[in-house]
């Protein structure tokens, strides 16, 4: 399990439009294609051609650090990945790939076996050794680290080097979900005796990171622009970038996101927010695109965050979840670029997978119109008519602001005084680490994310005992049960058939409420191509890719 809080906003409309064939409710323009990560465009044209210079955002902020685990939001996923390459390769379509890993191996239930390619070396031109990918797994494990992925390793027993170029890593369950997270930032594989010298300076502006990816880090100066260089000893020339150097601009104001962007001297971005998409549309230095339903791995959701409140009878959450015109805040608040969404673990968790069709079928019994007056019936029936439930949203987070509008309006229409109250960026980040500060509210808005699609992980993270989004101490034998059983098998529809099982208490549990799923947004300039057009851009080198046309 690994999900991550998302700081920023997806929301926009789209100039280009590669997807069609939604699911029922949504709301978005419908064009060519249908759309899904396995089987639609999940990239631009490829790149051919080299760059000099590459200019683009590097999201809302600087980096907190250059170290691959020490902070797992936006601006690091996106870029040091580039730089830190993880075990295992995803591509665009979320396939993984021989890497640093040249190959990889489940020889049973609780141990996962890696071979290293041979030729893997670190940007310095050392080898990569069993040692090494020792080392950098098992900093998730050591709290002096502090990693931000040390969720993903709650099931790991041991790892240990088992012969020179071999590691193993063993497990404390059953667990076949576990070698994904070999393809995202906590598998990252950094140099062991650069990292051990470095002690604690160790991926700071001034002392940097010693990695095995494309690029390295030219230049940081911790606020404004960050400048990567190709590696021009990298051990993988079929996987080598393109662009002599990247630089990423941080920029926290959408207008002058938008302004760098429709001016050329940025050339492109992920993650947009929705006042930029107007000026972006008529952008003559190059294209808006969004993803189809189910391009990313993304949810805007509802937290209950407190039982014991407004929230505490299963029949309010159920009433107020009744109530949401998911389909119109798709259309309003995300301007046609997010759809419906009827459970946590939406399209983008399953679709276009083995197990897609099953997934589909139970989906599609949960799409269901708002019922604003059998709602108010159910909170009646609660006797929560009149009852005050408050609600925390991050106040600098627009479409946050205008979601939370929304469902105060949509508790008042069917007997539910909802009071909304919006935090300041540190204090609303403070509801996902401190108890106390939760405890002031019923429930608080999200937009939450997991770097790869799979259900049985997004539902472990937030309804299971171990979960690392917990935060209302829910507990259901049966949902853990099935979510356990999900973890321990290998096939498919097995899996999805336990995960179904839990999705469907859930969606009467209600621990988190989901409202919609953003789809995959990017502009790209005229002069480059081959950005990926799905969320797989965390975490991976996907700007190796990108190049002239």
């Amino acid at each position: 399990m690994n999900t991550r809080l998302l700081r920023a906003v997806v929301s926009g409309s789209a100039v280009v439009l590669l997807t069609a064939a939604c699911g029922p409710g949504t709301t978005a323009q419908k064009a060519g294609a249908k759309s899904n990560f396995s089987t639609a465009q999940p990239t631009t044209a490829p790149g051919t051609g080299s760059l000099a210079t590459l200019a683009w955002s590097g999201d809302y902020r600087a980096p907190y650090s250059e170290d691959p685990v020490k902070t797992a939001d936006y601006p690091e996923e996106t870029i040091l990945g580039n730089v830190c390459e993880p075990l295992i390769r995803v591509a665009a379509d979320y396939s993984m790939h021989p890497g640093i890993a040249a190959s990889w191996s489940q020889p049973d239930p609780k141990h996962v076996v890696v071979q290293l390619d041979p030729r893997a070396t670190f940007s310095d031109g050392r080898p990569v050794t069993a040692d090494d990918v020792v080392y950098s797994l098992n900093r998730n494990l050591d709290p002096a680290v502090a990693s931000n992925y040390v969720d993903s390793y709650n099931d790991v027993d041991t790892i240990t080097a088992t012969g020179p170029a071999q590691v193993t890593i063993s497990l404390t369950k059953p667990d076949y979900i576990f070698v994904r997270n070999l393809g995202i930032l906590g598998a990252a594989v950094v140099e062991k005796a650069f990292a051990t010298k470095a002690g604690a300076d160790f991926g700071t502006a001034d002392t940097g990171v010693v990695c095995t990816g494309p690029y390295t880090v030219q230049s940081f100066d911790g606020t404004n622009q960050m400048v990567l260089k190709k590696n021009p000893t990298y051990w993988d020339p079929s996987h080598a970038g393109k662009a002599d150097t990247i630089t990423f601009k941080f920029l926290s104001d959408p207008s002058a996101l938008a302004n760098a962007l429709s001016s050329g001297s940025l050339q492109g971005a992920f993650d947009l927010q929705t006042s930029t998409i107007a000026q972006l549309s008529n952008a003559a230095a190059g294209k808006l695109y969004i993803g189809g339903a189910g391009s990313t791995t993304q949810n805007v959701d509802l937290i209950v965050s407190s039982f014991s409140g407004g929230l505490a009878d299963a029949r309010t959450r159920q009433a107020l979840s009744m109530a949401i015109d998911r389909a119109g805040i798709a259309k309003a608040i995300y301007a046609g670029a997010a759809d419906p969404l009827y459970a946590v673990a939406g399209p983008g968790f399953w679709q276009g997978g083995p197990a897609a069709a099953g997934y589909q079928a139970a989906y599609d019994q949960l799409a269901k119109a708002a019922d604003v007056a059998g709602a108010a019936k159910l909170v009646q029936a609660a006797g929560a008519t009149g009852k005050q439930v408050t609600l925390a949203y991050a106040a600098g987070t627009p479409s946050q602001s205008q979601l939370a509008q929304v469902l105060q309006q949509t508790g008042q229409a069917i007997g539910l005084n909802i009071k909304i109250v919006g935090l300041p960026d540190q204090q609303y980040g403070s509801l996902f680490t401190d108890p106390k500060a939760r405890a002031a509210y019923d429930g608080f808005l999200t937009i939450n994310y997991l770097e790869f699609p799979e259900a049985a992980s997004m539902y472990a993270s937030y309804a299971t005992a171990t979960g690392v989004q917990n935060f209302n101490g829910y507990a259901n034998p049966a949902v853990q049960a099935a979510l356990d059983a999900a973890q321990a098998t290998d096939d498919p529809a097995a899996r999805a058939a336990q995960v179904l099982k839990a999705q469907a208490i859930l969606g009467q549990d209600l621990p988190w409420i989901p409202i919609v799923q953003p789809r995959a947004l990017l502009f790209q300039s005229k002069a480059v191509t081959g950005a990926p057009l799905t969320f797989s851009y965390m975490d991976n080198a996907w700007a190796t890719a990108v190049g002239a046309p």
